[in-house]
């Protein structure tokens, strides 16, 4: 009983002690104030900081992102015998995407598969306005393409020259058209970065997300929670295959590369070095001597490159000041210059840095 008693002691002033402690945390209004008791690094989780909307930044880009639907005649050389004689047989492909307008007179960006060999374009404004389409210009390696719609009157339009590159783990909003159910805003966050899809373009330099892109999505706006353009959603792994969350956009700092030159030549020159590479860990015994870089896997006869002195298994570690991860970054970089300058590279070569110079030419025109 003696024993009992003293508990009972020490669990009344463990309560009259920390009744003590909140009544000194209190405000004065008499009421527990929370912020004192959590730490700083909690305050951002709790429920009253927390976004619960997306509202105000999907407002602001909604209105510029269309539905766009392209068709093509298809004519086949076998002949098909009609009434009316002998006539070669067509059929009518169609494809249905989104797009973004990205200036007020009627600029309209998308994706190049979806206007590729195309008869006639349209695009579906967000108020429900049919308008014709020409293309301006487009760019197979990236996917990108630019049309031109006539309005009577400014169109909104959405921006990317201040975006800020996206990062592993940053929410990101898709919209578009999927299926051409009507305008779709899906979530999601930034899976990874850089990312090439095999047997794609070299200069593929995809964000992975992880937001729902479907059949129509290709060429809508990815944005983040403040309702800047991020990117463009250029497609997915499809579920047939097993894939589940992998889609891919095009970043805003490929955009500000690619789509002025659209714009304003049709097409897009790039800086060509006429070298083959490949990235540093698919030689383990390169890879164990330097850890970064691209290395050259050939070289074109009498191309820039021959005629700089680089060799196959070089290694470059540089471009100008800009040291090289990947064949990727190493491609966009100087596929960004333009013909006729030259430029240096740091060069590993059997244990020894090198400086190599080169002057660029404008790379060569596919046939397509």
């Amino acid at each position: 009983m003696q024993i009992k008693t003293r508990h009972w002691i020490s669990y009344s002033l463990i309560g009259l002690a920390a009744g003590l402690l909140i009544f000194g945390l209190t405000t004065n209004s008499g009421q527990l104030s929370l912020a004192s008791l959590a730490p700083s690094n909690w305050l951002g989780r709790l429920p009253g900081n927390q976004v619960d909307s997306y509202n105000k930044g999907i407002a602001q880009v909604a209105p510029s992102v269309v539905s766009l639907y392209s068709s093509e005649t298809i004519y086949s050389s076998v002949p098909a015998t009609t009434l009316a004689g002998i006539a070669p047989l067509e059929r009518l492909s169609t494809s249905q995407g989104s797009g973004v307008i990205i200036d007020e007179n009627g600029l309209v960006l998308t994706n190049y598969h979806l206007i590729d060999g195309a008869d006639t374009i349209n695009v579906v404004l967000n108020n429900g306005e049919l308008l014709e389409a020409d293309v301006l210009g487009s760019d197979k390696e990236t996917d990108l393409a630019v049309v031109k719609i006539n309005s009577d009157k400014p169109l909104p339009y959405a921006t990317f020259e201040n975006s800020p590159q996206l990062r592993v783990g940053d929410i990101v909003l898709a919209i578009g058209n999927p299926f051409g159910v009507g305008q779709t805003v899906t979530q999601g966050i930034v899976s990874a970065i850089a990312r090439r899809v095999a047997g794609g373009s070299a200069w593929q330099n995809f964000v992975q997300i992880d937001a729902a892109i479907n059949p129509g999505n290709s060429g809508g706006a990815l944005i983040n929670p403040s309702g800047q353009l991020v990117g463009v959603n250029t497609g997915a792994f499809s579920r047939d295959k097993g894939a589940q969350g992998i889609g891919f956009a095009i970043p805003a700092e490929l955009l500000r590369q690619v789509v002025p030159q659209l714009v304003d030549k049709g097409r897009v020159v790039r800086g060509w070095l006429g070298i083959g590479a490949d990235d540093l860990p698919m030689f383990p015994a390169l890879n164990q001597r330097i850890m970064r870089g691209a290395v050259i896997t050939g070289v074109l006869p009498n191309g820039p490159g021959a005629q700089a002195g680089l060799q196959a298994y070089d290694v470059v570690t540089h471009v100008g000041d800009r040291a090289i991860n990947n064949t990727t970054e190493m491609l966009l970089l100087i596929s960004s210059l333009h013909p006729a300058d030259t430029v240096d590279m740091n060069v590993w070569r059997n244990g020894e840095l090198i400086r190599v110079s080169a002057t660029l030419v404008e790379r060569p025109r596919s046939n397509k």
